[in-house]
């Protein structure tokens, strides 16, 4: 029986309607994709680095944003020793365009053993990558890959190998009742009961400040009633994509002005989104939200939209981002727990976006070489990999 709050959404909805709230129908990943590029056309050169701009796709508008891939620069002093850890991480969704994947159809009536081999394929290839070095992803599961992967193994051979191996499963969704389909899912199909979701933009509609900061704060009541506690996102404040952050002044939860050039806001913060206050940081509230990289931080300059495969250099550049975050917490030296994370999904790791084909080794070695990079600091205790819920339970 899926969850409570999935009974709650008639009549929770019907107390907005004044406020014309409209949750619409599911917009396709690829239109999504577009909407992304049209929005990096339409604002840069606007003198303003935000949102989706980076110093490599809008340079006029980010000169002060992170520049090409280097190594991060020496820490100053003994600034290495003294600086924090930062928690590091990854978000990964699983499911393709079609989001019934590895379905034949929405119906979800047959499954498509092409489909549900290269899933798993791609999965397991990436696990293996970052398990090399010790490091965990933070896996976001649609409803139907749960089900679909599940019935062609027979079993939670899958989500099963993942756990024993210390990664997290969570939950993804477009639209308010995909996510508690998905925990329900997990629930009938593996036994799993997630703390994590995902998804959270994509369910709200993009108009009014107002409207959207309460739309929101609606996803995040949704999210909270089933149980989840720990939400990835990118809140990065950027224009046309992410308005909630004007009604936020830009600034989330506390301290998080360091995103222009790390490209996330660094300090998870628990939204006050019983008042519709998501920007506020409510201290031992029952929400956790973890802002990592957006996937548009892989553009490349002359590139239009995100990368069909990831290669080395789309990781060159997200690796600017991460050389800033390190830099910020040898300088600063925050007292707060601080994380830096990126998003990606299967599927950029093969050609086509519905799993027509399974990874592509050169983007498991692009993965495989950024990682390399980033044990170094590991290594020397400057970065910790976790999950998304290993990070919220240093958030006090």
């Amino acid at each position: 029986m899926i969850r409570r709050s999935v009974i709650l959404i008639s009549t929770i909805l019907l107390s907005l309607t004044s406020s014309c709230l409209d949750f619409g129908v599911e917009e396709p990943l690829d239109e999504r994709i577009t909407e992304i590029s049209t929005v990096i056309e339409k604002s840069c050169g606007d003198g303003v680095c935000d949102g989706p701009e980076t110093a490599q796709n809008c340079p006029g508008d980010c000169q002060s944003a992170q520049g090409p891939t280097t190594p991060a620069p020496p820490l100053p002093g003994g600034a290495a020793a003294a600086a924090p850890p930062l928690y590091f991480f990854y978000a990964i969704h699983v499911h393709g365009s079609k989001e019934y994947l590895p379905y034949t159809d929405p119906g979800q009536t047959a499954i498509d053993p092409t489909a549900a081999e290269n899933m798993l394929a791609a999965v397991e290839g990436i696990a293996a990558v970052l398990e090399g070095y010790g490091a965990k992803a933070t896996w976001e599961f649609m409803a139907p890959a749960v089900k679909g992967l599940v019935e062609y193994q027979g079993g939670p051979v899958l989500f099963n190998k993942l756990l024993a191996n210390g990664h997290e499963i969570a939950v993804h969704g477009h639209q308010m009742d995909a996510v508690p389909l998905a925990v329900e899912a997990l629930g009938e199909f593996t036994g799993i009961d997630p703390v994590t979701s995902s998804g959270f933009l994509t369910q709200v509609p993009v108009t009014g400040e107002a409207q959207a900061l309460s739309a929101m704060s609606l996803v995040m009541r949704m999210t909270a009633e089933n149980d989840l506690s720990v939400g990835t996102v990118n809140f990065s404040p950027g224009g046309e994509m992410n308005i909630i952050g004007g009604s936020c002044n830009d600034q989330f939860g506390t301290g998080n002005d360091m995103y222009n050039e790390t490209g996330n806001l660094m300090f998870p913060w628990h939204p006050d989104y019983l008042n519709e206050d998501i920007c506020s940081d409510i201290p031992g509230g029952k929400l956790t939200l973890i802002d990592h990289v957006a996937l548009t931080s892989f553009i490349l300059p002359g590139e239009d939209a995100p990368p069909d495969v990831l290669g080395i250099q789309h990781f060159d550049q997200l690796q600017g981002y991460f050389d800033k975050a390190l830099l910020y917490m040898s300088e600063n030296q925050p007292e707060r727990a601080a994380a830096w994370g990126f998003v990606t999904h299967i599927i950029e790791y093969a050609v086509g976006s519905n799993t027509e084909n399974p990874p592509a080794e050169s983007a498991l070695a692009a993965l495989d070489g950024f990682l390399a990079y980033v044990d170094v600091y590991q290594d020397q205790g400057l970065v910790i990999f976790a999950t998304a819920s290993e990070i919220a339970e240093q958030v006090p």
